[in-house]
């Protein structure tokens, strides 16, 4: 098993994780809490929390934390599916940094937009230490920075891409939906598109759907979507 590669699939696919935090009101206890994550352009996973949460509070005293992700689709035993420790040292981007980062995040989190009005919330990202990878039995180990590849070369052209697809291929994307995860939603969009696949929305439960190969340019991507949509297409007809 390539532990590094799953790795970074799992990462892409979730959108939730425990965040720990060094406790500054009790020095040498970790405080936990779930937040919402996506991935930066660099692949850095992306927080947007409040000045005035305890976790934001205790990042500006000590920035060493860690992100635990696990599929909430593993709750009857969630020991026996994937999970990931990402431990970072977590810092606020640049203003320039969180507008880019910061669209991103809106559209895979739409009420997030809402909180831009309170002034107190900013965009944090999550600089690699180490992760600790578990995909299952035998499948246990500790994976360096350098090793997961988690860059987006495609998000210059992301925003054109989903605006494009949901804007005239909406259908398409409901295509997707109803072939490839057997759900006919009232409402679907994409919101997400990286080399390895893209992520959508439908009725508020988060997809995704992976390519067999990686694309890197805006041309292969079309390509990997009208081959998707070309086999649901048929699969539908048979």
């Amino acid at each position: 098993m390539n532990h590094p590669r799953t790795a970074s699939e799992f990462l892409r696919a979730s959108r939730y994780g425990v965040l720990a935090t060094q406790s500054r009101s009790l020095p040498g206890y970790p405080f936990g809490s779930i937040t919402p994550y996506v991935l930066s352009a660099t692949g850095e996973p992306v927080i947007y929390i409040s000045t005035l949460a305890e976790h934001t509070r205790n990042i500006a005293d000590d920035p060493r934390v860690s992100l635990t992700v696990f599929d909430p689709a593993d709750a009857a035993d969630p020991q026996a599916g994937p999970r990931l420790t990402f431990l970072a040292d977590a810092y606020r981007l640049a203003p320039s940094d969180a507008a880019a980062t910061g669209a991103r995040y809106c559209r895979f989190f739409p009420a997030a937009r809402a909180y831009a009005d309170t002034h107190d919330f900013a965009f944090y990202a999550l600089r690699a230490v180490r992760l600790r990878f578990i995909g299952g039995f035998g499948q246990i180990g500790w994976i360096e920075p350098d090793a997961v590849d988690l860059r987006n070369p495609l998000a210059e052209v992301e925003a054109d891409i989903v605006e494009h697809m949901n804007r005239d291929h909406a259908d398409a994307v409901h295509t997707y939906c109803r072939h490839y995860f057997g759900v006919d939603p009232g409402h679907a969009e994409l919101v997400g598109v990286d080399p390895h696949g893209i992520d959508m929305v439908s009725d508020g439960t988060p997809r995704r759907l992976t390519f067999d190969t990686p694309a890197d340019t805006a041309d292969t991507v079309r390509g990997r979507l009208i081959d998707m949509l070309r086999q649901a297409r048929q699969a539908t007809a048979v």
